[in-house]
């Protein structure tokens, strides 16, 4: 009863919430041209010229009823030299969770892992991204556009939506073009001599112009990372990654093929990965590594190598009576292997070898009728993982298959200032595991899960510079295998990790709103959120130690509780000048357990960034800008010693950053860009609370970076 009563005080007050808060859609963030969104457009770019002006209309990824933020192209291309996680740290509100040096992983407002869903070019990410010291397979260089979704979204997109959504996609196939486009940029980065080489090119064929296509690929070589004090021996990395698209497209009918592979070797700082009990411990006290050696290129024992395909195919179909159609089914393939500091000369055998096959089916359907519009679809993906046989190391989780199916239906209403949304959907899941523990015992089972969520969302908009955009939303997620059955150590955390075959399914109730005001030299936007989560899941130390082949590890254990999230993210800025601008984000989050009042481990502490930027014209055709940065981190205080290793957090730090660049235009459709960026500029040694490396060394030193960039 008190459960029932519970559910029903979380789901009038968030329906209250929303009423109070209703709002107006995303405006516009991409800075280099003006942009209208249109749900209506069934394609992704139609270009009409009025006079001298040029209107691009381009049909929205995301509801206009949702909370989110866009990376744009010039971003990304800016971000050479960074992680996935990096870029979309530029977001207020997403910070990350890291283990070393190599490895991060986005958090959404205190969500992270599988209660982020990741789209890339459309498609469901499925692969190892359950370890914490398993970073997104994805090069964000193949990718013109990413958007961060921050409400409950698993209506439109399924489970695993808890914390928000990453969209990461492509610019439309340059149909009809008929000149060859594209980029070259070259990378230089300090800390590691990081070397990197880019390269995209697209177009069209010429004698069937409504046939387009694109290639690109990244390269990136580095060695051994430093803190400001010492090296980070064995942390250095290797990627060759590369990306293809093809497409076809007439009046009504679009057909595209599109596969990408990405390929990532690094290796792992060893100070964590050997040693009995006693010098695990004097490790963790003294919270750096003992023994520091010269610095190397080349990546030795343990280290950590992950292949993956995506193979996507999409159809299009649009017609004034029958609306919009959109097939799409993909395949992925996740290959990763773990190879460890082994006896008997077995090093070269890997520890761990998981092999992950997947299939995805979609089906969308959408139809306007005047000022109201439906949306339906139905969505199966099937997951097969299993280990390889024969590395002579009980796996750390079993095999396994997940088969899920459901289906959506949403209707919106748009007219003047207004505009509303609501959605319900089905998802059933079955998940299969069978694996044998270091005794020989056979352990798994089967699981079903049944779920039906909902959403709504409204917008307002108050004044031509004033907007308010509200949205509630009930997600889901299944706990995944490896919290249920886990039993071995992280390579790259340096932990033992424990799962509980009895957990239940997490439920979250998140409402989110957001204001926004837009003036010519002043823009804000702040963005509050409550969520409550039943069977919250999380794994904390058990305060004991395991003893292994490999060396002496201490041990988590998962287990789960309800939970209480809530905080703001404000992003502000100010052009008092045409050539001067200043931008501040700030980012809060609180949560603990509902019944004790507890602190939940690795929440991100508070954080505030400021940035100042110069930027004048260079002649008729370049430009050149300076700017400088500063993010400041604090303590996180909301902490519970018998949730870590160490009965503190790390202190508070500030790191300074700044950039200094240049462009020129040769031509018409030619542009050279220089820049110059610098991170953690003075130096600073320090520790950031979410990275799970903090126990046995510190984060990273002073990188700057220097990278050329060619467009034509």
């Amino acid at each position: 009863m008190d459960k029932v009563f519970f559910d029903f005080k979380k789901t009038f007050l968030l329906f209250l919430g929303l009423f109070l808060g209703m709002g107006a859609g995303k405006a516009v963030t991409d800075t280099d041209s003006i942009i209208f969104h249109s749900e209506r457009e069934p394609f992704p770019k139609r270009t009409i010229s009025v006079g001298e002006a040029v209107v691009k209309a381009v049909r929205r990824s995301v509801s206009g009823n949702a909370v989110s933020h866009r990376i744009s192209a010039t971003d990304i291309q800016r971000s050479l030299g960074k992680s996935l996680t990096d870029v979309l740290q530029t977001v207020a509100g997403v910070s990350s969770v890291q283990t070393g040096s190599n490895v991060a992983k986005p958090v959404i407002q205190g969500m992270q892992g599988t209660r982020i869903l990741i789209l890339n070019n459309g498609v469901r990410q499925t692969g190892q991204q359950w370890g914490i010291d398993h970073a997104p397979e994805i090069d964000q260089h193949s990718t013109q556009s990413i958007h961060v979704v921050k409400g409950a979204e698993s209506v439109r997109y399924g489970a695993e939506a808890l914390g928000g959504i990453i969209l990461l996609e492509q610019n439309a196939l340059p149909y009809r073009q008929k000149d060859i486009t594209g980029s070259v940029a070259t990378l230089y980065g300090t800390n590691g001599r990081r070397y990197a080489l880019l390269g995209r090119v697209e177009g069209s064929l010429p004698f069937v112009n409504n046939v387009a296509w694109r290639l690109q690929t990244t390269w990136g070589n580095g060695g051994d990372r430093s803190t400001a004090r010492y090296l980070l021996n064995n942390t250095g990395s290797g990627e060759m990654n590369l990306s293809a698209a093809i497409g076809w497209k007439d009046e009504n009918r679009k057909a595209e093929f599109f596969y990408s592979r990405y390929d990532h070797r690094f290796g792992v700082m060893r100070s964590a990965q050997m040693g009995n009990e006693e010098l695990l411990t004097e490790r963790i006290k003294l919270g750096q590594p003992t023994q520091i050696y010269p610095f190397r290129r080349a990546i030795d024992f343990p280290y950590q190598h992950v292949v993956h395909h995506n193979a996507t195919f999409k159809l299009h179909y649009f017609s004034e009576t029958l609306g919009t159609w959109l097939w799409q089914t993909a395949f992925q393939q996740d290959d990763r292997t773990e190879n460890r500091i082994r006896r008997l000369n077995r090093s070269d055998i890997p520890a761990v070898s998981l092999h992950l096959h997947s299939f995805q089916n979609q089906l969308n359907w959408r139809k306007d009728f005047g000022e109201w519009s439906t949306e339906a679809g139905g969505q199966w993906v099937s997951i097969n993982n299993r280990n390889q046989a024969g590395t002579g190391v009980v796996p750390i989780i079993p095999n396994y298959t997940e088969n899920s199916v459901g289906g959506y239906v949403m209707q919106k209403y748009a007219k003047g200032k207004w505009g509303a949304e609501a959605g319900l959907r089905y998802d059933h899941q079955t998940t299969k595991a069978a694996g044998y523990d270091w005794t020989g015992k056979l352990y798994g089972g089967t699981r079903h899960f049944d779920n039906l969520t909902y959403s709504v969302g409204a917008k307002y908009r108050c004044s031509p510079s004033l907007a308010v955009t509200s949205n509630l939303g009930m997600a889901w997620r299944a706990p995944h295998v490896y919290e249920l059955y886990s039993n071995g150590n992280e390579l790259g955390s340096g932990v033992f990790v424990r799962g509980d075959e009895h957990l239940s399914s997490e439920h979250g109730y998140k409402w989110i709103t957001s204001v926004e005001f837009r003036h010519p030299n002043i823009k804000l936007r702040a963005d509050g959120f409550l969520q409550w989560i039943d069977n919250y899941i999380y794994d904390e130390p058990t305060h004991k130690n395991i003893t292994v082949v490999s060396g002496a590890y201490p041990v988590f254990q998962y287990k789960q509780t309800s939970a209480f999230f809530r905080g703001v993210d404000v992003d502000a800025s100010w052009t008092p000048l045409r050539s001067v601008g200043y931008r501040t984000q700030l980012s809060l989050i609180w949560a603990h357990e509902h019944k004790t009042g507890n602190y939940l481990p690795y929440i991100p502490a508070p954080r505030i960034t400021q940035e100042a930027t110069w930027s004048s014209k260079l002649g008729r055709d370049g430009k050149v800008w300076v700017g400088i940065k500063h993010l400041f981190v604090a303590r996180q205080t909301r902490f519970n010693p018998a949730t870590d290793l160490i009965a503190t957090t790390p202190p508070a730090y500030g790191l300074w950053g700044g950039e200094i660049g240049w462009e020129y235009s040769p031509g018409a459709k030619q542009k050279l860009r220089l820049l110059v960026a610098a991170d953690n500029l003075f130096n600073l040694q320090y520790k950031e609370y979410t990275n799970r490396a903090r126990y046995y060394s510190h984060d990273l030193g002073r990188d700057i970076r220097c990278s050329l960039s060619w467009m034509f």
